[in-house]
């Protein structure tokens, strides 16, 4: 059963120079929870995802964060950051997520080798190990930064839009994956999405943002109606 709070947000507000996107934000997120935030381009989602992670500072209140120390995040940005130009093959591209477990400009070790093929196997990737980065579809591409991310040994996977820009079948084969990870590993996952068609009905928690509003609750209560809405001829919500 899931009980231990890892993260807690109280009071918090966010946005970036004082301009305010989201107040009054006060939710806890459990060791081994799915959590969704889920909401339209723009409304504010990246932003109080970025403030989790202490990419970016809240405007006010508190955010804390359970265990001795502060939680290591896996983290799948929303866009792929890597200059293409550059020819890391998948392989090296997953080497960077053990950056912090090794000593800097050193080979791999024996052990640190083992991890990053197990990462490339818990991703379906291992046999394209040796190609270039570059060269991988759209959907190998988000595999292998998961498989990164991974190798950071995580306390919480976060996933920027996972599934944005590729085609419906990497989509699904994504979502399938992701699920698998969080049942495997016992992951405690943070997702960004806009897409509603790609959250899992079974997840521990949806937070649902529009309107400068914020709604928590099940996939199920939430999804519903807005599922209905999307598909009348009126529904433009999402896009």
């Amino acid at each position: 059963m899931i009980t231990n709070n890892c993260i807690t947000l109280k009071d918090v507000a966010i946005g970036y120079s004082r301009r305010l996107l989201l107040t009054d934000i006060n939710f806890s997120l459990k060791a081994g929870e799915f959590t969704v935030l889920f909401g339209p381009n723009g409304c504010g989602k990246t932003t109080l995802f970025k403030t989790i992670l202490r990419i970016i500072p809240p405007i006010q209140g508190t955010i804390t964060y359970g265990g001795d120390s502060y939680p290591r995040f896996g983290y799948v940005p929303q866009r792929q950051t890597l200059d293409e130009i550059y020819p890391f093959t998948a392989e090296e591209v997953v080497f960077m997520g053990t950056f912090g477990q090794s000593k800097p400009f050193c080979p791999a070790t024996s052990a640190i080798r083992i991890w990053i093929e197990q990462c490339l196997k818990d991703v379906g990737m291992l046999e394209a190990r040796k190609q270039l980065f570059s060269e991988l579809s759209g959907g190998q591409r988000q595999r292998i930064l998961i498989a990164r991310a991974l190798a950071t040994k995580p306390d919480i996977l976060v996933l920027d839009e996972p599934v944005t820009g590729v085609d419906i079948l990497a989509q699904r084969m994504i979502m399938e994956l992701i699920t698998l990870l969080h049942k495997k590993r016992e992951l405690t996952i943070v997702m960004v999405t806009h897409q509603i068609h790609s959250i899992p009905k079974w997840i521990d928690k949806l937070i649902w943002i529009n309107n400068n509003k914020m709604m928590i609750g099940s996939s199920l209560d939430i999804l519903a109606p807005l599922i209905a809405e999307e598909a009348s001829p009126q529904g433009t919500l999402w896009h």
